[in-house]
């Protein structure tokens, strides 16, 4: 709900209230932006002071106003040169190289809808938007400020259009999607990063005077620091507490910055990266900013999680298989590399189709000159040595062991070794007279030039076209070498986000040629994991570490702003290929199974025993697989050093227990308990049947296997769940076995389903 009241502005979702003022000297200022207050409550306009600060050695507004300090106001848009020495939501050069602008207050709209149409399209459906538009004073420089609220999900989308009506050029070196001025430093700043194979890893600082910035400089969202970042109060936890949500709906380089001034105000700011940006606007021209979504929450992290969850999906995500329950499926990367032939695919997808799985992907090496990753991208059309039947005769044959059919591409590059270089060496990305450098023996295509996404688009639904069901899309390269061709470019700043604009260009119109492909989108594993792909795919690679341990750490992170769908898991093989941890096959599912599962290793290998335990899980998954795709996800109470996961849907609960060391002989009964569970209901709970393999135990298998292992059923009121919790079953800690005993071992794990009854 929007309203403006005098000159007072409120917008309301179903547990927000954000509320902004025009100042009497028409500047927009922020008022609040927390729990929901209904906007006729009395004493509003004591929520901040009046004009009656005068801050020592400022810059006061003018001599008519020398208690007006734009430095010690909370503002909704700043620009530099008036006083605000924080940092600019807006820089723009002009008449050659003045930044001063003053915007003030021109107009609004409230519209019942959501009328501003850019990609990635983020749905306005159920939503109003508020449009205010700010003008400087001396020059006609536009700013309009869009504000639409999701009332259901408490989600607020913002962004930034800047109009130039002068008659000259206007310059832009720093756009801003969201300005979010709070009135205090109390809190914590919770940002996600890492690298490749350790993406989104939760990193949480208290917030100390001058400037934090997160950001991107690798042409891409990155592995190293995600644009998703959380303003958390000190107590704040899972379940409890104040904690604010914003993360960008940008796949390109991005930065968000949060500043602590000296007079203790925070400053919250999110942006394309001003790292090598630039944006020429001539006379009548606009730029219109990626959009930001924020969310509020009174009742912890878990809660803005929700949010931005079912956000996505419902406003986000355009893809038809949004909702749908996806395919279990088999990739054939790390069971064969490059080194392989029709015949051995064929073999692995009839023992994949045997355990269950339903989608065989093809990964890289089917085309051109792929036998190595030093040659052939660029150039999609198959080996017919490897694949004499081709890319259609192959999936003819996958569809005919009930099994779908998909494969890899990476579109965005190319290889010196390729076709497609020896006739388009222009389409490269360099500078001319310079030597560009690789990453992974590849370079990246020009994607800001239409010529070059024309072709993709053409050669690409080609391919797309010989019975595929699934598309992973890669991108397994940084940006260098920073350089663009276009001629629609009006300075090289553009380069970096028009080639995201093609990107977005080419997806757009493939998944409209194509909607009946699901999509995958993948980086180097994790390092374009954002919302706006999300927007063309509905789901993506989490990341290349599959090890279950650090799996736990990256789905946690990711899961704090993306929901279950949108992660692809797979069960791989141990020794890890990453860090050559070995782990239980039954415990890399139970982790693998939280979001979209799938297997990667080589079930030719496997012994009888093993492949049977797969396809219990395989069956266990799809009986399940709403939920663990679907469903509401939580963190519960850490117990004895384990940690507990929850998804809920309307029809079950399922728990993951998991724990990284297995102590000896603590004495310890660990506790299961679920804050949210129904007081008014009694839950069955029975535990997912694990296999204990010979070798988990080693000389203790005889003691072991002479023990009747009990199958965990219990019936306990949500009441109990919920307040005191129960008491799990004892651990095997060094002395033998009961029948009730756990076996769970260094990083184990044990899933249970919860039902009502």
């Amino acid at each position: 709900m929007i309203e403006k009241k005098d000159n007072w502005f409120f917008i309301s979702t179903e547990n927000s209230s954000y509320m902004m003022r025009v100042s009497p000297l028409g500047h927009l200022e922020h008022v609040f932006y927390g729990g929901y207050i209904v906007p006729s409550s009395y004493g509003l306009d004591l929520i901040r002071g009046g004009e009656d600060v005068r801050l020592g050695d400022g810059t006061y507004y003018d001599e008519e106003h020398q208690y007006t300090f734009l430095s010690g106001m909370l503002l909704e848009y700043s620009t530099p040169g008036k006083g605000d020495t924080r940092e600019s939501a807006l820089i723009a050069e002009y008449d050659g190289g003045l930044i001063t602008l003053d915007p003030v207050y021109d107009s609004y709209r409230i519209l019942e809808c959501k009328d501003y149409d850019v990609l990635p399209r983020v749905s306005g459906e159920g939503a109003e938007t508020l449009e205010i538009t700010l003008r400087d004073k001396v020059l006609p420089v536009f700013i309009i400020l869009r504000y639409t609220a999701y009332e259901a999900e408490d989600v607020i989308l913002r962004s930034a259009e800047i109009r130039n009506s002068m008659e000259s050029e206007l310059n832009l070196r720093t756009v801003s999607s969201l300005m979010l001025d709070l009135p205090d430093p109390e809190w914590e700043l919770l940002s996600y990063d890492g690298a490749w194979a350790r993406e989104r890893m939760e990193h949480r600082r208290k917030l100390s005077p001058g400037l934090t910035a997160i950001d991107s400089k690798l042409g891409f969202t990155s592995s190293e620091h995600n644009s998703l970042i959380i303003l958390a109060r000190p107590e704040t936890d899972d379940s409890h507490g104040e904690a604010i949500a914003i993360n960008q709906i940008y796949s390109g380089n991005h930065q968000e910055r949060v500043e602590v001034s000296p007079f203790g105000l925070c400053r919250v700011l999110t942006s394309i990266n001003p790292f090598g940006f630039g944006w020429v606007l001539r006379t009548g021209e606009s730029f219109r900013s990626p959009e930001t979504m924020m969310s509020y929450s009174a009742s912890g992290l878990d809660r803005l999680s929700t949010s931005f969850h079912r956000f996505i999906e419902n406003h986000v995500e355009k893809s038809r298989y949004v909702f749908r329950d996806r395919p279990v499926l088999i990739n054939n990367w790390e069971a064969t590399y490059f080194d392989f032939t029709e015949k051995k695919l064929l073999e692995l997808a009839s023992t994949a189709a045997e355990a269950g799985m339903e989608l065989f992907v093809l990964d890289d090496g089917w085309y051109g000159r792929r036998s190595d990753d030093t040659r052939g991208l660029g150039d999609w059309i198959v080996n017919r040595e490897k694949l004499p039947s081709g890319l259609e005769g192959l999936s003819g044959k996958i569809h005919e062991l009930g099994m779908r059919f998909g494969f890899w591409v990476e579109p965005e590059m190319v290889s010196e070794d390729s076709a497609l270089y020896e006739t388009h060496p222009e389409w490269m990305v360099r500078i001319p007279g310079r030597r560009p450098s690789p990453g992974r023996h590849q370079y990246l295509l020009d994607l800001s030039r239409s010529d070059v996404t024309d072709y993709l688009f053409q050669t690409l639904s080609s391919v797309f076209s010989s019975g595929i069901d699934y598309v992973k899309w890669d991108a397994n390269r940084n940006m260098s070498d920073y350089f663009t061709s276009s001629p629609d470019a009006g300075c090289q700043g553009e380069f970096f986000h028009r080639y995201i604009l093609g990107l977005y260009s080419l997806l757009d119109r493939l998944t409209t040629a194509f909607p009946d492909i699901l999509f995958e989108f993948c980086a180097s594993g994790g390092n374009r994991f954002d919302t706006a792909m999300l927007a063309f795919s509905p789901q993506g690679w989490t990341s290349d570490d599959t090890d279950l341990h650090e799996r736990m750490m990256i789905q946690h992170g990711t899961l704090r702003g993306y929901p279950l769908s949108s992660l692809s898991n797979h069960v791989t093989a141990s020794p890890n290929h990453q860090n050559l941890r070995k782990s239980s096959i039954e415990d890399r599912f139970n982790v693998a199974c939280f979001g979209v599962l799938g297997y990667e290793l080589n079930l030719l290998n496997l012994s009888s025993e093993e492949l049977a335990v797969i396809k219990d899980q395989v069956a266990f998954y799809k009986e399940h697989r709403h939920t663990l795709q679907h469903g509401t996800f939580r963190h519960l109470p850490s117990s004895d050093g384990a940690v507990f996961w929850s998804v809920e849907s309307d029809e079950e609960m399922l728990v993951l227990e998991y724990q990284e060391r297995n102590e000896v002989n603590t004495g310890r009964h660990r506790m299961l308990r679920i804050p949210h569970a129904d007081p008014d209901s009694v839950y069955r709970i029975t535990r997912r049947e694990k296999h204990i393999f010979r070798e988990d135990l080693g000389d203790l298998w005889p003691a072991y296997s002479s023990v009747a292992h009990d199958t965990l059923d219990l019936t306990v009121s949500g009441a109990v769940l919920r307040t005191s919790g129960i008491a799990l079953p004892p651990l095997f800690m060094g002395r033998g076995f009961v029948p009730s005993t756990r076996v769970l071992g260094d990083n184990g794990t044990d899933l249970y389903v919860l039902r009502k009854i």
